[in-house]
């Protein structure tokens, strides 16, 4: 069977449970080509905000505000969009989670432009090519920039029933890669997003998008037997005496162990289940630290706050804030400005 016979022989599948129902296919387009881009940016934030997910959104500086959405599909279940944004810098705290009146998982399917996401202590880059899958019960922050995806919102309770996963082994957020099981995924959604109308609104085609998703999450989770509570609690050690340590520039992967009473394997093996190495998390944490000194202290200079977060110089600083949120220190600070 060829990937490309998928569509003709899914909708075959009369037989299967359906969960999706009342299907409405297209809908009109929304661009914000033609408006400032002011007006252009307000009705952006509107949409994100009251038909998407509530969430906060600041546009990044830089080029003319633009942005569009293409509804594909919609039902209670599961909805497919094409979208495109110039650059946004978009947060969901608990204040905007305690409005939604539904609960979701989002999955981004990258086609052009970059999108950096992070959930509390992970981070993560969705490359072109590859899907992002969010659960919108988690706080989160995002930065988009030429961006262009296909969004799937699906229903949260459903998607976890069908991957038999409980609220514990739910992953908070997800990169699926184009290779292996996973690359089903990615193809299915990509395709889905191209079909027309009469099978775009199948209901037995949207179900299986759903199962199929569910399955790559099912077999991505974790389930080894969880770690003890001394591990957890040392690594929370090794978290509190990096924060507390963060000014120095020499802090290094042995000076930490060494100050822990660890060996560098042992630490190494503490953060194995984590998305983050000892050094990694290091970094992630002074440009935390960096981005809010950059928006809470206005009158503090790029090199004062660059010193403050334990960087060698300017360039360091630079290099690595750029790496890691997509702006240069000067941008992020921008909109506050």
């Amino acid at each position: 069977m060829r990937v490309a016979d998928w569509p003709e022989i899914l909708c075959r599948w009369h037989d299967r449970p359906v969960k999706v129902r009342d299907v409405t296919v297209g809908g009109p387009a929304i661009s914000t080509a033609g408006m400032s881009s002011e007006e252009g940016f307000d009705l952006w934030a509107a949409i994100m905000d009251e038909s998407m997910v509530p969430c906060s959104v600041q546009p990044l500086p830089g080029n003319p505000f633009k942005a569009m959405i293409d509804p594909c599909a919609e039902s209670e279940s599961i909805s497919i969009a094409r979208f495109g944004v110039s650059g946004t810098f978009t947060r969901r705290d608990q204040r905007h989670i305690a409005k939604s009146d539904a609960q979701y998982v989002l999955a981004y399917l990258t086609i052009a432009g970059t999108f950096d996401i992070r959930f509390g202590q992970s981070y993560l880059r969705v490359p072109v090519g590859t899907m992002f899958v969010a659960d919108s019960e988690r706080p989160q922050e995002a930065i988009a920039s030429d961006y262009e995806a296909i969004m799937v919102r699906i229903q949260r309770d459903l998607l976890l029933s069908s991957a038999g996963l409980s609220e514990d082994d739910f992953p908070h957020a997800r990169r699926l890669q184009p290779i292996g099981h996973e690359a089903l995924v990615v193809d299915y959604f990509q395709r889905m997003a191209q079909l027309p109308p009469d099978a775009m609104g199948s209901a037995p085609m949207l179900n299986t998008g759903i199962e199929l998703l569910a399955a790559a999450l099912a077999l991505g989770t974790d389930r080894r037997p969880s770690e003890s509570a001394a591990s957890c609690h040392k690594r929370q050690q090794v978290i509190a005496y990096i924060k507390a340590n963060l000014a120095d520039p020499d802090l290094s992967l042995d000076r930490i162990a060494h100050a822990c009473k660890l060996s560098r394997g042992q630490l190494y093996r503490l953060f194995a289940r984590t998305d983050d190495g000892p050094m990694q998390l290091l970094r992630r944490l002074r440009v935390e630290k960096a981005r809010k000194l950059l928006l809470g202290a206005p009158e503090q200079t790029i090199a004062a706050i660059a010193q403050a977060c334990g960087f060698t110089g300017e360039r360091n600083f630079y290099r690595v804030f750029r790496a890691e949120t997509g702006l240069a220190p000067g941008e992020y600070r921008a909109p506050a400005g």
